[in-house]
């Protein structure tokens, strides 16, 4: 990408090549529609990343079409960048690389090691490895997600509490030389969900939204306006360690009571076994396998894990205002058997009564590592704005 002088970084271009991505081809009135703004002002925008290589403009395909030419449509050029996104989960580690529209170049995944040296090495190697299959393609970005709270500038991993990992330099361990974002695993859930509805949604746009990621832990991720919301603290979204259960059961965290000892996917597990989860092989699918053969222990479970995660979901709206909840992670494979005790719990509530909220079910899978490459392809296109000049 050449760089263009007079860097005048604006909002509106990020959220343009968002658009880009998310419908290529697409007609800059398309565009202008989802951004609306008028389609003048998208002809300004775009000329600088057309002369710079960000974008190509063409007629598509016209088979299918009607009488009349079809629409010039935009698309990001990927010829010649791929990024790569890792996800760490506490169990597995998910590596994949992707061009920056988006499209998967390669998917891996490994046992999650016990100590952060190893898991980073390992990473390291896995990276140099795909670097080397793809020489055509320069790496420009990595995006690493990761189960705890993180220091983004410093690309720092502050605490796992189920990993027990500790102040973690993730990206000085990896020693690269492209950047490397290291993003909590549910604000990068958030970015993933973001781009899902700018694709699927009739807008066009993410809106705004709660996403409440929830497999061994929980963790909340925060759109407002299309964009994530980090606070001005590094432990900003950490409601899977709110406590809902005073002096309840005790957490990885060190608290007692916490959200996700209660309406997580482990959590149910150990509830279904009495306790004894840790010792056993058993899996949450499990668990909703045998509720939807009718087993009444199972389902028992389920739903009181939906009733706990219903009074957790309250809380975040009352606390947060934004009443539109997406719920994300392996808790959404029980959806049939907690869907009705979630909002039981939360039309109970104060801001049930009083909003108009929604709760719906998210992915199971995807974005885990999709989470993790959103995060790549995000800090690439906050640094093509950075890099090219666009009027205001």
């Amino acid at each position: 990408m050449s760089r263009v002088s007079n860097i005048v970084p604006t909002e509106t271009t990020r959220e343009l090549l968002r658009i880009v991505r998310a419908a290529q081809p697409i007609p800059r009135i398309a565009v202008a529609r989802r951004l609306g703004v008028h389609r003048g002002k998208i002809t300004v925008l775009v000329r600088p990343l057309i002369a710079s290589g960000v974008l190509r403009e063409g007629v598509p395909d016209s088979s299918g079409h009607g009488v009349g030419r079809p629409p010039i449509g935009l698309s990001l050029r990927s010829e010649n960048h791929f990024l790569i996104g890792v996800n760490i989960g506490v169990k597995q580690t998910q590596i994949g690389g992707a061009t920056v529209d988006g499209k998967i170049l390669f998917e891996e995944n490994t046992e999650t090691p016990a100590d952060p040296e190893t898991t980073l090495a390992q990473i390291k190697s896995a990276i140099h490895r795909h670097q080397r299959r793809l020489p055509d393609r320069e790496l420009v970005v990595v995006g690493i997600s990761v189960a705890g709270p993180t220091d983004v500038a410093e690309g720092r991993l502050l605490y796992a509490p189920h990993q027990g990992w500790r102040d973690v330099p993730v990206a000085r361990m990896l020693d690269l030389p492209v950047p490397v974002v290291v993003e909590n695993n549910a604000t990068a859930a958030a970015i993933y969900e973001s781009q899902r509805r700018r694709r699927n949604t009739a807008a066009g746009t993410a809106g705004d939204f709660v996403l409440v990621r929830a497999g061994t832990g929980i963790g909340v991720g925060l759109v407002v306006g299309g964009e994530v919301f980090r606070g001005t603290t590094d432990i900003a979204g950490e409601f899977g360690h709110m406590t809902i259960v005073a002096g309840g059961k005790s957490c990885p965290c060190g608290n007692l009571g916490c959200w996700e000892r209660y309406a997580s996917a482990a959590s149910a597990v150990e509830l279904y076994k009495g306790g004894t989860y840790r010792t056993s092989t058993l899996r949450f699918t499990d668990v909703v396998t045998r509720a939807h053969a009718g087993e009444r222990r199972a389902q028992t479970t389920l739903d009181r894990v939906g009733t706990h995660l219903g009074i957790g979901i309250a809380n975040v709206i009352c606390g947060l205002g934004v009443p539109n909840v997406v719920l994300s992670g392996d808790l959404v494979h029980g959806w049939k058997f907690i869907e009705a005790p979630a909002h039981a719990a939360i039309a109970r509530s104060l801001c049930g009564r009083l909003s108009r909220w929604s709760l719906v079910a998210g992915e199971t899978s995807g974005s885990e590592l999709g989470g993790a490459l959103e995060v790549a392809i995000e800090h690439y296109l906050l640094g093509v704005v950075e890099n090219v000049s666009v009027a205001a």
